[in-house]
């Protein structure tokens, strides 16, 4: 046998051997560890026992406390200057009289680094906001300006970023080449009971706060879908982030309910990935881009058993359509009242309106939330049923808006007129919130299928005006005539407002059959008056009526 090889066999026996032997003695110290334990067990009494027990289970959960409190205490120092304290000058639009100067307020809330440069927060958070200032915890109160790219309302969100030069102070303070951000995670996978933290400035004060807890579940809330997290969420905390336990972002913070205990709702991280995707694709002309969900233009309601029946489809049922509105993708893709939805992009719905989640496979989501999901100019198909015909169609998902519909000041322009002293608005879903109480025929409007047709409100009827003297029509009334003339947009009134040159009076019916007439001459005269009290610019359309009754022949006027 070789030397060498005989070298390495007995090499290989020591090594078994002391195995062996250390082995022989790890048994008998066990045992012997074991039968000294039993000793001295045998000589306690069972309380003495169960104190022991008790300190060494309380003594290996803390253990475990100190590694989870280390482990977010780690996450938290290392992230700590990419979450940011934002202060928001807010001027509120006045929605019975928009020519007022709005009343001034700051709104407190957080928001973090995705990028170097850009934030994300909530949009309730810079809403109507002029100006957007943020501090950073390394750097104490100094401030820093932002300005917003863009908005989702819907979803909540919002994108600012940081000044070129407010950045490279930033950079030069902090002595960084690229500032601290956090990285978005895979909100779909996120599983109940995971744990979080959420990061912010609760209740408006100045130094960063941490909460910990577990993912509850999942909520639909106003169109809305959510992750409930047991975490404490205050106000303040809005916009900041919610990390995993590598540091990745599962969600933004966006809401606590009062009088609830540990009831908060996060917005998933795939939503802001989704809205920052969609931002990208809307043209930038220099103001705030705004993106707004889509919309279907359809009504539904829950099908049942009998109803299935009854029109001869096929068992369980679909999904029932109530009313398809005018011009909307449901109405342009042949979808009509009566038809029952089966299955859209070949996910097949229950008979009310859900589906199982493409994403989430062990929930159920509804239409609209898999629709809200979806990019414009992205093909959907539709299988239906009509009077027990299987019909399928398409159609490409565009942007298309009711006229009545939900308006965002700062983002859109408002638009108004004045005259004769009635202050006179296109009817949003704004002035049904704020004014249903007082106008209980606004909430006809809250109907989807009176959206589709746009109409005009009387806001407010300014004091010693023409308008108030006549003492019939007042604040509150939807107008449906101007000179005898249908209105339902301003660009109809102004047209018809002409009509006054020839008649000398200006009338004005509402849909409840009020009813006045007022002298062109006295509107005329009073306006200037008006203007100067309650501080409003006089409007193009006053311009244009006195010119040319000016330029009218004297037998004329």
């Amino acid at each position: 046998m070789n030397v060498g090889l005989q070298k390495i066999i007995s090499i290989i026996s020591l090594a078994t051997s002391l195995a062996v032997v250390g082995g022989v003695f790890w048994l008998y110290r066990e045992v012997h560890s074991v039968k000294n334990t039993m000793s001295v067990v045998a000589h306690e009494t069972p309380a003495e026992h169960k104190a022991v027990v008790k300190a060494e289970l309380s003594e290996v959960v803390s253990e475990q406390n100190a590694m989870k409190r280390q482990l977010w205490a780690t996450l938290q120092a290392k992230y700590k200057n990419a979450v940011c304290q934002v202060f928001s000058q807010i001027t509120e639009f006045n929605w019975i009289e928009p020519y007022k100067t709005p009343s001034q307020t700051e709104a407190l809330g957080s928001a973090f680094f995705i990028n170097d440069g850009e934030l994300i927060t909530n949009a309730h958070v810079v809403d109507q906001a002029i100006l957007v200032n943020l501090q950073i915890p390394a750097l104490g109160k100094r401030r820093f300006k932002a300005h917003i790219i863009g908005v989702s309302p819907e979803r909540d969100l919002a994108l600012l970023r940081l000044e070129a030069n407010e950045l490279a102070t930033l950079k030069t303070l902090l002595k960084v080449d690229t500032l601290p951000f956090l990285t978005m995670g895979e909100s779909d996978q996120v599983q109940r009971g995971d744990k979080i933290m959420t990061l912010g400035y609760p209740l408006g004060q100045q130094g960063l706060k941490s909460t910990t807890g577990v993912v509850a579940g999942f909520e639909h809330l106003m169109g809305q879908y959510f992750i409930q997290i047991d975490a404490p969420i205050n106000k303040g905390n809005s916009g900041g982030p919610s990390l995993d336990y590598r540091g990745y972002v599962i969600g933004v913070n966006s809401a606590g309910i009062q009088g609830a205990q540990n009831v908060g709702y996060i917005i998933p991280s795939n939503e802001v990935a989704f809205f920052l995707d969609q931002l990208s694709t809307v043209p930038s002309n220099g103001a705030t881009k705004i993106l707004r969900k889509p919309y279907l233009g359809v009504a539904f309601n829950n099908a049942t058993e009998n109803l299935t029946a009854y029109l001869g489809n096929p068992h369980p049922g679909g999904l029932y359509v109530v009313d398809v509105y005018k011009g909307s993708p449901f109405d342009k893709a042949g979808i009509r009242a009566g038809d029952m939805v089966y299955k859209i992009n070949d996910n097949r719905l229950d008979i009310y309106g859900e589906m199982r989640s493409p994403w989430r496979t062990e929930d159920r989501i509804s239409i609209v939330d898999y629709v809200s999901r979806l990019k414009l100019g992205d093909m959907v198909k539709l299988e239906y049923y009509r009077k027990s015909a299987l019909k399928k169609t398409s159609f490409t998902l565009t942007q298309t808006e009711p006229p009545i519909r939900r308006m965002y000041p700062g983002y859109e322009k408002i638009d108004y007129d004045v005259l004769a002293g009635f202050v006179i608005m296109p009817i949003t879903l704004n002035h049904v919130i704020l004014l249903a109480q007082f106008a209980p025929e606004l909430m006809q409007y809250a109907d989807l299928k009176k959206q589709i047709e746009p109409a005009l409100l009387i806001t407010h009827v300014m004091l010693n005006s023409p308008a108030s003297r006549a003492r019939t029509v007042g604040a509150g009334g939807i107008i449906s005539e101007i000179n005898g003339q249908r209105v339902k947009t301003l660009s109809d009134l102004r047209a018809a407002v002409k009509k006054s040159l020839s008649t000398n009076y200006l009338t004005i019916k509402t849909t409840d059959n009020q009813f006045a007439a007022l002298p062109l001459q006295e509107i005329l005269d009073d306006e200037p008056r008006l203007s100067s009290t309650y501080f409003y610019t006089i409007s193009d359309l006053y311009r244009v009526l006195k010119n040319e009754q000016t330029s009218k022949p004297n037998g004329d006027k």
